[in-house]
């Protein structure tokens, strides 16, 4: 039975679930589209800003892990040819105890003293080449150190101590006066070599502190900035699946709301064939 010809109450409900379907499926498909259910702030104002920050500490955890990665490289370069030096301090001390033997002619201790001149020269070479993106920690040429950013604030930097082993200084106290021209001067060079080994032992020790700290705090920036991504994820992610279920419900929501725009207006048209002749 028709209560009311003016205003159809029933088609007005149908078209206004109708438009409140189609409203949503556009949110919906606009989500599953981008990926993102906060996009702007218009989305979620709270959840856009925090995101906003929390990318803004992102980018700065990413100049982080450069700078960590530089220090890396610094020190186990350093490391390396520490090393190498620690290497061939323990073979120069060989040809140093051999020579302080008093029964080598005049030509065998002079081809010795040549090759621990050469030896000598390698140590030098060995601390100048241990550069690695212009920053060389065994030559001396950095008495204060190289900082590196450490964290997203720049506050705590991390420092790597600068030595100097050339030879002559506190660490190689082998000198260019020491040499295997007689027993006692090879036993000399037998003393300082024995004492520039253990100085070399010792830094290689603390560079290797140094290097573990580094690496933990790669480590620590790694997971931060893997937590910091989920975070944003949970905020501003769309869960594709639920969004894929939304639109397949809606989609069905607006079909059978335009039945029930259908339905609703069959009575009024049921009506007016009344007073068709």
């Amino acid at each position: 039975m028709v209560e009311n010809v003016n205003n159809a109450g029933g088609a007005v409900v149908a078209l206004r679930s109708m438009q409140t379907a189609r409203e949503q499926l556009v949110a919906s498909e606009k989500r599953l589209s981008s990926g993102l259910k906060v996009d702007n702030a218009r989305d979620d104002a709270v959840s856009f800003q925090a995101a906003s920050a929390m990318r803004g500490q992102t980018a700065s955890l990413r100049s982080v892990s450069l700078s960590l990665g530089r220090a890396e490289g610094v020190v186990d370069v350093a490391l390396a040819a520490g090393e190498q030096i620690s290497r061939l301090l323990g073979e120069m001390r060989g040809a140093a105890a051999t020579a302080m033997a008093g029964d080598f002619t005049e030509d065998q201790r002079a081809a010795q003293n040549a090759a621990f001149e050469q030896q000598k020269a390698q140590l030098v070479q060995l601390v100048r080449n241990a550069t690695f993106d212009d920053a060389n920690l065994l030559d001396g040429s950095n008495p204060n150190g190289v900082s590196f950013i450490a964290d997203a604030d720049a506050s705590q930097p991390i420092v790597l101590a600068g030595r100097n082993l050339l030879p002559g200084g506190a660490v190689v106290t082998l000198g260019p006066q020491n040499d295997l021209s007689s027993p006692s001067a090879a036993a000399q060079a037998f003393e300082q070599i024995g004492v520039s080994l253990a100085n070399v032992g010792q830094v290689l020790a603390d560079m290797g502190d140094e290097s573990k700290k580094i690496g933990a705090q790669i480590t620590f920036v790694s997971r931060l900035a893997d937590v910091l991504a989920s975070g944003i994820g949970r905020m501003v992610d769309a869960d594709l699946a639920e969004e894929s279920a939304l639109i397949q419900a809606l989609q069905v929501r607006q079909t059978l709301s335009a039945q029930a725009v259908s339905i609703a207006n069959s009575a009024p048209r049921a009506l007016l064939s009344l007073f068709r002749g």
